[in-house]
This record gives C-alpha cells, sequence and structure tokens, in this order.
C-alpha cells in the first residue's frame, strides 16, 4: 500500500490542524489513566473515561505531542506514587482504571472501528486535542496546545 502522508517537515501548521480537526470543535470533561502509548507518528495516545464511564482514547497529536509531555509525566508520576502508597501500605496495587487524572479538553471526535478475532466490528471513539487544562501535583492549573488554525 502506497504510503500517501507527507514528510513531517512539509506539513505547516494550518495542513496538520485542517487535517486533524475536520468536525466542530467541543469542550470535554474527561478523566485520563496512565494506559499511556505512542502512535507510529509520535503521536501521544492516552485512554480515558468520559462521564467517568464511557471508554475514550485522548490523541494529541503533531505539534501538540510535545506540548502534552506535562500531561504523560504528571499521569507517569500518580501511577508512581499510588503503587509506592499500596507497597508502604502492604496492600496490593491499584488497578489503573482507579488512577484518574481530571482534564478538560478542547477537541473532536473521529470514530474508529476495530475488528475482533471473531469478525465483529466494535466501535471505538478517538478525542483530538486541541487544547487543554489540568491540576499539578502543586494545585496549579496547567494549561496545553492551541487552537487549531481556520
Amino acid at each position: 500500500m502506497q504510503n500517501r502522508r507527507r514528510a513531517p517537515k512539509d506539513i505547516s501548521h494550518k495542513s496538520e490542524d485542517q487535517g486533524l480537526f475536520k468536525k466542530e470543535l467541543g469542550q470535554f470533561g474527561v478523566s485520563l489513566v496512565p494506559h499511556i502509548k505512542r502512535s507510529s507518528r509520535g503521536d501521544l495516545v492516552v485512554r480515558g473515561y468520559l462521564n467517568g464511564k464511557r471508554e475514550i482514547f485522548v490523541i494529541f497529536a503533531g505539534r501538540r505531542a510535545k506540548d502534552a509531555v506535562a500531561v504523560e509525566s504528571r499521569l507517569k508520576a500518580m501511577y508512581v506514587r499510588a503503587n509506592q502508597a499500596a507497597v508502604k501500605a502492604g496492600t496490593p496495587p491499584p488497578e489503573v482504571n482507579q488512577i484518574r487524572l481530571a482534564i478538560r479538553i478542547e477537541g473532536s471526535w473521529r470514530s474508529r472501528f476495530q475488528r475482533d478475532v471473531s469478525g465483529w466490528d466494535h466501535k471505538s471513539f478517538q478525542l483530538l486535542a486541541s487544547r487543554w487544562a489540568f491540576s499539578d501535583a502543586d494545585g496549579m492549573t496547567n494549561l496545553g496546545g492551541r487552537p487549531p488554525f481556520a
């Protein structure tokens, strides 16, 4: 299959945003969990929950992935702190889904279908983050991202 993607050096901020934010932007309260990975393009992908129930994936794509290092660091620190507290208390470590970072995200949705081993398609949702805000360990508000080019 032919790779039709342009080289990263050939992508302007405007063309990147036009490719990412094809639908209307909205603001959402999400709880992120420390289940983090990177895509083949270097995008940060974090699992989270919308309204505490619906599982989603939040994508910090393109140039915003560099801005999201603070989110990634905060989630990793929360995970380490929770595990250290469990060891100190002599209890089993907490489930990853129990460790949550509340974050406000401005972004747009895209849906994905993935086929399971039995051949059924399952719909999942990805929130492409444009801007975000969360509280750090000291209670200070941490802002990241930038609005998309029009």
